[in-house]
């Protein structure tokens, strides 16, 4: 009995990874992205910038130089996660290749990425996840100690 159990708990896990599995697979691009210094939606181009970000950039040219790099950073990345595991990361839809490639797994929540970008390094990442209406929550730390949420939809 207790092997009987085992097996179908075994076999829904299973169902289940491979289901979030196919829900992932495809071009995913950024809707909204955040991070403790700022807040930016694509889709209006409106980006709000923390307390700690605005004393640091009080206007002008720095300001608008700061805003530039998020837009440039963010508003064209494209996330592609293939069949066969294959991760793909895009800086833009025009892009021929990818800033960083590899493959990725999938334990519960987390994705487990493992890449190596353009200068040939490789990387290992982790990506908590979670899909609500249709939509790609990913939340990851980058180069900083602080996570960044992208809010992704799927590509036409």
């Amino acid at each position: 009995m207790k092997k009987i159990i085992l097996i179908i708990i075994v076999l829904l896990s299973n169902s289940i990874i491979s289901q979030e599995n196919k829900a992932l697979i495809g071009k995913w691009e950024v809707l909204e992205v955040y991070n403790n210094d700022y807040y930016y939606k694509v889709q209006n181009d409106s980006i709000v910038l923390s307390e700690k970000m605005q004393k640091l950039y009080k206007g002008g040219v720095s300001l608008q130089d700061y805003k530039a790099s998020i837009r440039g950073d963010n508003k064209y990345l494209i996330f592609e996660f293939k069949n066969e595991n294959e991760f793909y990361y895009f800086l833009s839809k025009k892009a021929i290749y990818p800033t960083f490639k590899g493959t990725f797994e999938i334990l519960n929540d987390l994705i487990i990425l493992d890449v190596t970008n353009m200068a040939n390094i490789k990387l290992k990442k982790e990506a908590f996840f979670y899909f609500n209406d249709n939509k790609l929550h990913l939340t990851m730390y980058l180069e900083t100690n602080t996570p960044t949420t992208y809010i992704l939809q799927k590509s036409n």
